[in-house]
């Protein structure tokens, strides 16, 4: 069957797909470097109990560090699992959910939303494999 959206002038592998791959990576890894330092942290917390502060402050700050520890080590495999995944179609929607998740920051917008325009374009989704 025809596929209407298809377009043969864009080459499966091509320059803007490998290039906005190549940032895509690199935006993964950095999120995978903040997201261990996140549960690093949590750990930290949870370990450290502070002196002179009174019980609730240390039951806040106990909570504080295993909410982080939880969500940094639940993020930090995700990020880590995503680094390595391989050039394939579900991998394209695995990258716009990492991307969507760092436009929930305002410090990483000014990365994201780049890598977002060209992750849309139809030469990456011919890249991974995806209908444009």
């Amino acid at each position: 069957m025809h596929n209407p959206n298809y377009n043969p002038a864009i080459a499966p592998d091509n320059e803007t797909g490998r290039k906005t791959f190549f940032w895509y990576r690199v935006y993964v890894a950095a999120l995978t470097f903040i997201y261990l330092l996140v549960a690093i942290f949590g750990v930290v917390l949870v370990v450290v109990q502070p002196t002179g502060k009174d019980a609730g402050e240390t039951a806040e700050i106990f909570l504080s560090g295993v909410i982080a520890a939880v969500l940094g080590a639940i993020l930090f495999l995700i990020s880590a699992v995503a680094l390595f995944l391989p050039r394939k179609p579900y991998n394209w929607i695995v990258g716009m959910v990492l991307i969507a998740l760092g436009m929930t920051s305002c410090c990483s917008l000014p990365f994201v939303l780049p890598l977002l325009i060209y992750w849309l374009k139809p030469e990456p989704k011919a890249y991974f494999g995806r209908s444009i």
